[in-house]
């Protein structure tokens, strides 16, 4: 249980309870922890699954709302196309892959994670796909943390989770889920004073902290979980490819995505791990031609 001053969330103004309602047209569904380790083989199903993590993720596109994510210009031409990507962590790399996989039109978000001083473990940070609009669902801000920073409700009919703290940084949204326990006011201070993202020019997102604030390290595993940072291409479509730079292919973990595109499989190669969701086509394809290699 956190300690410290505690943060009270104001509700009472955010008008009459209502019934719950599902098939709205701006709503939230909630992210479980979808575990695979790192492997050569499109699935392995004797890997233990850690437990799941409660982060919001949208049901439908709301009407004139644009995705939350960087769709870079792809290079070459014939039937292979390339991409220079940027990761939270700021490392570069170059993503080749058949031209009928269209990743570019995917569109990349990014992941990472951190932990404060004295906190419990490490939260992750992940840009959800509908920005602002997903995160409110149609309700007000809780309260202003910063300039960069603002506090809201969590994801509606989700008893468990507690307020999502919601960074902006130039036109991207990363959001940070809060737990039940619930962090007290000087934590979500910390974080909200200490998280900085800077856009590269070509609108990838890089993360810094400071303070009691750390972040995550390429490849780095937490409780099974894979909590480096990684950029995650897809989420509107059944496709998805997760990539994540990693110190070696030898150690096993997991990907945190939204339940709709659970892992379908996942390889590790020249120091880079991709896992893969959707129909078997894009899957292997993914799998076996994607090659990624740092400048």
């Amino acid at each position: 249980m956190a300690t410290g001053r505690v943060d009270i969330v104001e509700i009472g103004d955010q008008g009459p309870h209502r019934p719950r309602r599902t098939g709205s047209a701006i709503s939230a569904v909630f992210l479980l922890v979808v575990a695979l380790g790192l492997t050569e083989r499109l699935s392995d199903r004797e890997l233990p699954r850690p437990a799941p993590v409660v982060t919001p993720a949208p049901v439908h596109h709301p009407a004139g709302v644009t995705t939350n994510a960087v769709h870079p210009v792809p290079e070459g031409t014939g039937d292979t196309r390339r991409l220079r990507v940027t990761f939270p962590d700021g490392s570069r790399a170059e993503i080749t892959y058949p031209t009928d996989l269209n990743l570019a039109a995917l569109g990349a978000r990014p992941y990472a994670a951190g932990f404060l001083d004295g906190d419990d473990g490490f939260r992750p940070l992940t840009a959800p796909l509908y920005g602002e609009a997903e995160i409110s669902a149609g309700r007000p801000m809780i309260r202003r943390l910063t300039d960069d920073a603002s506090l809201w409700p969590g994801p509606p009919g989700v008893d468990d989770a507690g307020p999502v703290i919601l960074f902006e940084f130039g036109d991207r949204r990363l959001a940070l889920q809060d737990g039940r326990a619930g962090m007290t006011f000087d934590q979500r201070m910390a974080w909200a004073e200490h998280l900085h993202g800077t856009l590269t020019p070509d609108g990838f997102l890089t993360l810094s902290a400071g303070g009691p604030l750390r972040l995550s390290r390429p490849g780095e595993v937490r409780d099974g979980v894979l909590v480096g940072p990684q950029l995650w291409f897809g989420g509107l479509s059944r496709r998805m490819l997760v990539v994540a730079p990693v110190a070696g292919c030898g150690r096993r973990g997991a990907v945190v995505l939204d339940p709709r595109h659970a892992i379908r499989g996942s390889t590790c190669r020249d120091g880079f791990h991709l896992a893969a969701s959707g129909d078997e086509r894009f899957v292997r394809t993914a799998l076996r031609h994607v090659g990624v290699r740092a400048p």
